[in-house]
This record gives structure tokens, sequence and C-alpha cells, in this order.
């Protein structure tokens, strides 16, 4: 029996993945699509159930084509459906500039530091004097004060507010917020004033939902009355609850540096320990007559009553209805075939929310607990200790190489990079997280005696502290984060490509899938020796918009100097968010960052003027003195102008004949707004970094 007999699911998942995908890159809308997929739904349904309509077996291909089609097309309509500006009253349809909407908080506030951020459902919206009915969620930014954080989930209010749309990333390299909004169903955002809301005293939250978060905040109140503090509680809440707000950047930049990042977001290693708590609990069902069946449902309702605990995330949403499936077949004493169990578990959440494809926390919990199923075996028969403890170390070993092998191309992609420490860093980070997982639920279980709960929270403590300075100190080993890698989609696929064909080989032993898998190393070579040969002729100037920031890139081939201030020039964080990516994506690996003159064999920076090959480029801001003396303008190409010089545009053009004028993103809106006006009055060519994005010049 092969693996399409024993896991059928994995036959239905396939067309249905590629009709959701399909959606979500080219969506189209027509009518008579539907009716096409509801026609053909409708004879499969009736090729099933009535005996006359089946196929023979010689013409059963006809009918698997159709199936596969069916479900194609299915998927596809599934996730368009799912689309909610695609709907008729959506609130974007409406289109004053300045809106009374009726909201719905869809979930608790994220605190920032001077404001509170929520999505929030658009229930109607005042048109024209009148209120219409409307769908559609929004990003909501309240300001943070005493009135606003009281604010709870499914709190209904009336706000008046301008709604924006959000904006693409301003800088080559970002991240897409926006994309990654609008697979949410999010895709507009608002700004409300303190003095801009009322509560309308009506609170619609869910029941389920409304109950775990409550109880998510008294378990973190059991924390914190335990004196589990700073970054014990950060990571502990996030450990145990899948709390995140309160985890720093620096403890985030760590467990990523070191490949425990998986830790921090609530997993299948947590259900599964959370699983075995509950089922050892329930162990007296198995005595008596249909125990089983009732500790099944016991078993399922608790686990999702965890999962909506920590929030719903994809891998806890995977994971949860992946041990339901399990749960169920183990009850009933059915052979449950994992490949089948994991199949049928997307395929049912994706049949809930076809965009759950879209999250990377989806598509990599998917593929490390296949990695872990099919590959871990292979790899632990390579060794076979006899110790008990030596074989725990080889299990985690073995499960952490099998999860980076089907989970690193994604990683690459998204993250460029790779902890070269991961083995090291699971063996530490898997069995304390566990034992934190333990010692965390019994003291929440303890809570009320306080004798038992002290020395709980001592060991929580303890233990939560270990595992923070264990991967803070491997972080700072050598070489412990290799960083800068940058593949494209294409490669991608072409690297898990690579990867199941030598898989293949090994376990079939075939010269075949070698050669195959050694054609797809030389496209890979082959790509990469394209795109080098690319990068090693560029030659671009390239103006960033950070907020309240001046920075200028000038890059030749791999190598480049950014001109910034010295404040963001040492922020690290804002470097990797804003800049860093976009270094890795054109290969640079040579850069200089100066605050002040430089001179390169490409560049030269001298008290604001600067010749980068054949461009001249003036830079005015605060520390230029403009002096009003009758002179000849200078010729430039580029004028930058910065850090809201007070000067009029037509002073600046007594000193400077620039092609183009650029005001860089450390300019507030009101002095570019005054600028811009200026240089429609003289004709002058302009570009305005905060309100185009940044600004890039090609010179090859």
């Amino acid at each position: 029996m092969n693996i399409w007999n024993q896991a059928p699911f994995v036959r239905l998942l396939l067309p249905f993945l590629a009709g959701i995908i399909c959606a979500v890159y080219l969506p189209f809308q027509n009518s008579y699509i539907s009716y096409i997929t509801g026609i053909l739904i409708c004879f499969i349904i009736l090729s099933v159930l009535i005996h006359k309509f089946n196929f023979t077996y010689k013409k059963q291909w006809w009918f698997g084509v159709l199936l596969n089609v069916t479900l194609f097309l299915t998927a596809y309509q599934l996730a368009l459906i799912n689309t909610e500006n695609f709907a008729g009253n959506h609130y974007t349809k409406y289109s004053d500039s300045t809106r009374y909407a009726y909201i719905r908080l869809t979930g608790p506030y994220q605190e920032k530091e001077k404001s509170l951020k929520v999505v929030a459902e658009i229930k109607a919206i005042k048109y024209n004097q009148e209120w219409k009915n409307t769908c559609g969620k929004a990003m909501i930014y309240f300001k943070k004060d005493t009135h606003s954080i009281q604010l709870n989930y499914g709190d209904e209010l009336i706000i008046k507010s301008s709604f924006n749309e959000i904006p693409p990333p301003q800088n080559p390299g970002e991240f897409n917020y926006k994309r990654f909004l609008a697979f949410h169903n999010v895709y507009q955002q608002a700004y409300i004033d303190n003095k801009a809301w009322t509560y309308t005293g009506r609170n619609s939250s869910n029941t389920l939902l409304k109950y775990s978060t409550n109880l998510r905040n008294t378990l973190l109140n059991v924390l914190k009355a335990n004196h589990v503090l700073d970054d014990e509680f950060a990571v502990g809440s996030a450990l145990l609850l899948g709390f995140e707000d309160k985890l720093d950047a620096d403890i985030i930049s760590a467990y990523s540096s070191t490949g425990a990042l998986h830790v921090l977001s609530v997993s299948g290693l947590h259900v599964a320990i959370v699983y075995f708590i509950f089922s050892w609990m329930l162990f007296f069902f198995d005595k008596i007559k249909h125990g089983n069946i009732i500790k099944a449902i016991l078993l399922i309702v608790l686990l999702w009553l965890y999962a909506a605990l920590t929030g719903l995330s994809p891998s806890v949403l995977r994971a949860a209805t992946m041990f339901s499936f399990i749960i169920m077949a183990k009850a009933y004493n059915r052979y449950s075939n994992i490949y089948n169990t994991l199949s049928a578990s997307a395929f049912l959440l994706l049949l809930i929310n076809p965009y759950l494809i879209m999250e990377v926390g989806f598509q990599l919990s998917y593929l490390a607990v296949l990695g872990i199923v099919y590959i871990q075996p292979k790899i632990y028969k390579w060794f076979e200790p006899n110790n008990w403890l030596l074989d725990q170390i080889w299990t985690i070993t073995s499960v952490s190489i099998a999860a980076q092998v089907a989970t690193f191309p994604l990683g690459l992609l998204y993250f460029h990079q790779f902890p070269n420490y991961f083995l090291l860093s699971n063996l530490v980070v898997i069995p304390i997280s566990t034992a934190i997982v333990y010692i965390g639920t019994s003291l929440f279980a303890f809570a009320k005696v306080s004798l038992i709960a002290g020395y709980l929270a001592i060991a929580f403590n303890w233990c939560v502290w270990f595992l923070n300075q264990s991967v803070k100190m491997i972080e700072k080993w050598p070489y412990a984060l290799l960083q800068g890698i940058s593949i494209s989609i294409f490669e991608t696929w072409v690297l898990y490509g690579l990867i199941i064909l030598f898989l293949y080989y090994f376990t079939k032993r075939q010269f075949r899938y070698l050669l195959m898998a050694l054609t797809l190393g030389v496209i890979i070579l082959c790509s990469q020796m394209i795109e080098q040969y690319q990068q090693c002729k560029q030659k671009k100037l390239i103006i960033y918009n950070i907020p309240k920031t001046s920075a200028i890139d000038f890059i030749s081939a791999k190598n480049n100097v950014l001109l910034t201030d010295s404040a963001f020039a040492h922020n690290e964080s804002r470097l990797l968010f804003h800049i860093k990516h976009n270094w890795w994506d054109m290969g640079v690996s040579n850069t200089q960052i100066t605050s002040g003159n430089t001179k390169t064999h490409y560049l030269n920076i001298h008290n604001g003027f600067i010749q980068f090959y054949n461009k001249r480029i003036a830079v005015v801001n605060e520390k230029i003195i403009i002096n009003n003396k009758e002179t000849t303008p200078l010729p430039i190409d580029y004028l930058i102008v910065s850090k809201n010089l007070n000067v009029r545009i037509e002073n600046l053009l007594k000193l400077y004949q620039p092609a183009l004028i650029v005001f860089d993103s450390s300019n507030s809106d009101y002095r570019i707004k005054k600028w811009k006006a200026q240089c429609c009055k003289v004709n002058q060519r302009f570009y305005s970094v905060p309100d185009s994005g940044a600004f890039i010049i090609n010179l090859y």
C-alpha cells in the first residue's frame, strides 16, 4: 500500500493548496466560475452517492481529474469569499474624508510606547448623514492615556477619524507590513485622539475568547504576584501563555540568533506537553465503560481551551487540530497515519481561513513536523546509543537536525540568516523549556497554596533565568549566526527540490535521484553566479525613508558608504529593520557608516559636497550657512535638503543649480509642504522621500 492510499487527504490537500495560492496572487471575480464550481461539486456528490453515476475502473482517472479541478476551484472561490474588500458593503466603498464609524475591538490591544494598537471591525459608517451597515477591519491606534488603557476586547465604540490606506514598504528590502495585514483582511488604519472616541456601553465579545483572555490575564497576574518579573516574566509568559507583548528586541534577537526562537511562540511542543499532562490527569477514565470516549472529548476541549488561551497562533491551531484527530482515532482504536492526520488538519484549518497558508508560522510549523516525522527516524538510525542519557541527547539532536533541514530554506528566504549553534542551543532549550511548562502549569494549579506556589515560583524564575542566560551566552560565541544570506522564491523552491531528491536518493539508493539533485544544485549555482555578476556591476544612490532620520547610501558593487546620523548608525535594530535586508539582497559585504567627511575610490564626501562617480551632490542642513551674496549658482545633479533647514527654495537656487531637489525624511511634513509649493512656483523639479518613499538612482 503506497502513501496515496494510506493518506488520502494528502491528495485532496495538494489541489486545494494550489487553488488558494492562485487566488492570493491572481484574484479574479467571475460569477461563471462560481456556477461551474457549484455544478462540479453537485456532480461529485451525485457520483459518490448514486451507484449508477459511478465510473468503471478504466474511467476512474476522469473522476480523479474532476475531483482535483473541483477542489482547486472550490479553494479559489473560498479564498475570494474570505477576501473582505471584495464585499459590496466594505467600509472602504464609502469615501467621506472624515468619518464617524461604529467599531468593535476584535481582540485585546497591544501596548506601545505612546499608543494602543488593536484591530477593529468596522460595523457601520456615517455617510451623507446616514449610518450604513458595513463590514471589514482596520488597524486602530488609540492615543495612550488613563481612559483608553481601560478598553477591552469586544468593546463597541463610536469614533471620528480619517481612515488611510496602510502604506507599502518605504525602503527596498523592508518588511511588507501592508501585504502582511492584507492577508489578515486589514487594509486601512486610523489614529484616534483621546477626545475622538466614545464608548457605547456595549461589549459583544465572543464568550469563549473573552473568558480565555480574562483567564490569561488572571494567570499573568499569578506570575506577577509570585515575583516573576522583568525578562523572566517576558519569556515565561510567552513560553507558557503565548503572551509576547513584553519581549524586548534583545531577547528576541538572542533566541533568533541561536535557533531557539520557536520556544517563545507556543507551538506543537507546548501543546504536546499539555496533552500529556491532561492525559495523565484523566487516567481513571481508561478503567470505566466508554471512558475512552469521554476522555477523548475532555482532552479535545481542554486542548482547544489552551489554544484559545494562547491566542490561536497558526502553530497552536495546527497542533491542536492534529492532536484532536489523533485523540479521536485513538479513542475508536483506529490506525492514524501521521501524514493523513497532518493533511486533514491543514485542510480543515484552510477551509476555515484560507489565508493561513500565507502565515510564516503556519508554513514553518507544518514543514518542521513533516521533517521530524519523515527525516528524524532515518537520522536516529545512524547511531543507537545504549545509555539512556545519550539516547535522550541523540533524540533531541536528531529532531533538531530534521526540523532544521525541513525549514532552513524558508528561514533563509524570510530572515536571511542561519543559526550555526542550533544543535547545541536546542539541547539546552528543549529540556529546560519542557521543565518550565511543567513547573509553570503546577504554579497555576497551586496558586492558592502560598507555600507550594512560593517554591514553584522560585524554581520557575531560576529555570527561565538559566534559559535566558544560556541563550545569551551562545549568542555571543564566535560565528553564532550566519547573516546576510539572500535567496529568491525560485531558489527556495529549487532548494526544497534538492532536499527531497537527496532524501529519495538516500532512501531508495537509485542513481537517477542523485543525478536530478545534482542538476538542481547546478541550477542554484548558475542562479547565484548570475546574481553575483549583476551585483558586481551595481552602482546605486539610495536616500532612505526613515522617520526623523537622514540616511544616504552610496553603493558600488559589493561596497557601500552610508552617510547618516550618529544616533541611527548605532541603533542596530533600526538599521536591521530599515536597511540591512536591502544590503543582503544586493550582496553588500563591505560597509562603512559615517556622519562626516570620507573618501574612497568611487566617493568623496567633503563638507556637504559629494562626488559619487559622475554625479555631483550637495547636502544642506542646519550646519550649512546660506550665503545670500550674489554668486553664480553651482550646477549639481542633486540637492538634498535635510534637518528642517529654515530656508526658502529661492535662496537655495541662488547658490545651487540642481537638476533635482530631494527632501529627505529628516524634515517635517509642514516644512516639506512649504518647500513643495515654493518649488512649483519657480518650476523646480523635486522629490519628497516621506511622500514617495526611498529615492533610488541606478548609475549603470
